[in-house]
């Protein structure tokens, strides 16, 4: 990598994964095949295991299947993000292992989340995960589900590790946006990509590297053509884009948590036929009276965007 820029390796449209499941809670390998090719189809990358798609509540070896799938189904067409996130730094480096010799091409990892540690602890975690990780290691900071922040210091600071590749933010702030933008656009060692996806067209005319929305599982062309656009500083159909992709994101996740939002976009991608609505407990697979109308719904409202 050495002769090549960051900035061309690691960008574009990151998908966080919803990971499709059977009936009986088993990884549903047409699901997910499905997915993954939609994705690639549009010239976006999987990240599997990520927190949309239910990592906290899958085994390991669920979470390994999942990356095999991926990485067959890409092809090599696609870089393949897998996350090695766990409260326990062994499995965390055993799980990049087992990715690294399936072919994923990335390891994403935020915090441990049980115990409060303060910004040396942090430091110490991210800095000894990344001297053992055999994949580029991206930072995932996501304060809504560790109930931890990592201080943009201390990212820049952690930017500096010749295995950490970028970071993956996903906690708001117009203001912290603003000053991580003016740190990083210019760093072709370091890579900005951003996890709240209604800034993602003003991110990217401000020099962000890559966005990280959810809504992508169903609508991965609209966001492929958003990032163009704004990388071709077309303001305009970068606006028009966004708000075509902010009322999708609305219809699911508007005044719901996570474990709400989650098997409600489940239903949505089973009503555009991509995907099964069976969620991983502790989240609750909506009724079939709750799909049979999130279906119609969807039918109305977005089918014509889902390719």
């Amino acid at each position: 990598m050495s002769d090549q820029s960051l900035k061309s390796v690691y960008c574009g449209v990151i998908a966080p994964m919803i990971t499709p499941l059977t009936a009986d809670g088993r990884v549903d390998e047409r699901g997910v095949r499905r997915i993954v090719r939609g994705l690639v189809d549009k010239r976006c990358a999987p990240f599997v295991c990520s927190t949309t798609g239910e990592a906290a509540s899958l085994s390991d070896p669920e979470k390994a299947e999942l990356v095999r799938i991926a990485v067959d189904e890409t092809g090599g067409e696609q870089i393949v993000y897998a996350g090695i996130a766990d409260n326990c730094l062994t499995q965390s480096l055993e799980k990049a292992e087992r990715y690294c010799a399936l072919g994923a091409g990335a390891a994403v990892a935020h915090l441990p989340c049980y115990y409060p540690i303060d910004d040396i602890q942090m430091e110490t975690y991210f800095e000894t995960l990344a001297d053992g990780c055999p994949l580029p290691l991206l930072l995932y900071n996501i304060p809504v589900t560790t109930g931890l922040s990592v201080s943009i210091e201390l990212l820049d600071k952690l930017s500096r590790h010749e295995n950490i590749v970028g970071v993956k933010d996903s906690e708001r702030g117009e203001e912290r946006l603003q000053k991580c933008l003016e740190l990083w656009r210019e760093r072709e060692d370091f890579t900005f990509h951003l996890g709240w996806a209604a800034m993602s067209s003003f991110g990217l005319l401000n020099g962000l590297d890559g966005i990280v929305p959810s809504s992508a599982n169903m609508v991965p062309g609209l966001y492929r053509d958003l990032y163009d656009a704004a990388k071709r500083n077309d303001e305009e159909e970068a606006g028009r884009l966004q708000a075509v992709t902010d009322e999708i994101s609305a219809y699911y996740q508007k005044d719901l948590s996570l474990s709400r939002s989650i098997p409600k976009f489940k239903a949505m991608l089973a009503a555009c036929g991509l995907c099964e609505a069976f969620a991983a407990p502790p989240m609750r697979t909506l009724s079939s009276e709750e799909q049979a109308r999130i279906a119609s719904e969807v039918n109305d409202r977005f089918a014509r965007y889902v390719a």
